[in-house]
């Protein structure tokens, strides 16, 4: 029976995913990327080092998969601005892991709390904008590039 629900619960998440913008997708990787730090910070305060180590890896998958999808020929400024922040968090939370202080930690989700609000407050604006373009009616979904992550 687990097996079932477990199976259910994937085929939703990877058809949430599959319907989602590529706005919206970041949106939820910022998200994600918040949570993961935070929960690094509980470990680390908790002295739960493997849990610590998981949510570190868990952020720094997230950063890296931010970073790689940026395209800095076309991104300009922006994006050297992007890919420099990336370089920054993955800095901090390497001296939090490696001097076990929260400070670096708490610089990460100061750095990247704006941004998750940013992101989320622009695809929810765009899903709305959306909806009000549709007359509130579902739109059919286009087909994606297949995404599928674990937060």
């Amino acid at each position: 029976m687990y097996q079932s629900q477990k199976a259910v619960c994937g085929a939703y998440q990877k058809n949430d995913l599959a319907n989602l913008t590529p706005g919206q997708i970041i949106a939820r990787l910022y998200q994600a990327l918040e949570l993961s730090l935070k929960r690094a910070r509980g470990a680390l305060v908790d002295r739960d080092v493997s849990r610590q180590g998981e949510q570190m890896s868990r952020a720094l998958a997230i950063i890296g998969e931010l970073q790689s999808s940026l395209n800095l020929e076309a991104g300009g400024e922006i994006g050297e601005n992007l890919n420099n922040l990336y370089f920054y968090l993955i800095e901090e939370i390497s001296k939090a892991n490696l001097s076990k202080d929260v400070k670096h930690l708490d610089n990460s989700i100061a750095t990247v709390k704006p941004l998750t609000e940013a992101w989320v407050e622009l695809a929810e604006g765009k899903a709305n904008e959306n909806s009000v373009r549709t007359g509130g009616r579902p739109v059919e979904a286009r087909p994606r590039v297949a995404f599928q992550a674990t937060f």
